[in-house]
């Protein structure tokens, strides 16, 4: 199964860079402002799932974009999506199962749903993205936040 195949997909960020992101650079309510943006941007919409808020949802996450090159070990911040809590639980699956966010099951199911996979396909993805997550650990990473920081 080819990672970049997938709707929605999980993307473990490295140890050393995990907390080094735009989030962690505003106050709460500077980013609050910022994700109620990104959010109209994308008309209260999940960018994966397409669920809506106010319909089945009851609010939407902003979640970060990055791009990583292996040759120059640069993180780069590429833009934000919109995403519900499910999909971005998924995204940061390992964070999120460690600090006990929600069920392990509710999101394989989630995730089998969006993708339209059985829970075998859904282990060989969450093999493979953890294989990546340790190949990406042995890299010391220069994050770029780009034109979003001043």
């Amino acid at each position: 199964m080819n990672l970049n195949d997938l709707k929605l997909q999980i993307e473990l960020i490295p140890e050393s860079t995990m907390h080094l992101n735009l989030r962690n650079q505003f106050t709460s309510y500077q980013w609050r402002q910022f994700s109620q943006d990104i959010q109209r941007r994308d008309q209260y919409t999940c960018c994966i799932c397409e669920r809506v808020k106010g319909d089945t949802i009851d609010k939407l996450h902003c979640h970060e974009l990055w791009t990583f090159d292996n040759q120059t070990q640069v993180q780069s911040l590429t833009g934000f999506q919109s995403l519900c809590f499910q999909c971005h639980m998924i995204k940061h699956i390992g964070f999120a199962t460690m600090k006990d966010w929600v069920e392990k099951y509710q999101l394989i199911e989630h995730f089998c749903t969006v993708n339209q996979v059985s829970r075998k396909q859904y282990a060989q993805h969450f093999h493979e993205a953890v294989q990546l997550w340790i190949a990406r650990n042995q890299i010391k990473w220069h994050v770029d936040l780009g034109d979003y920081i001043s």
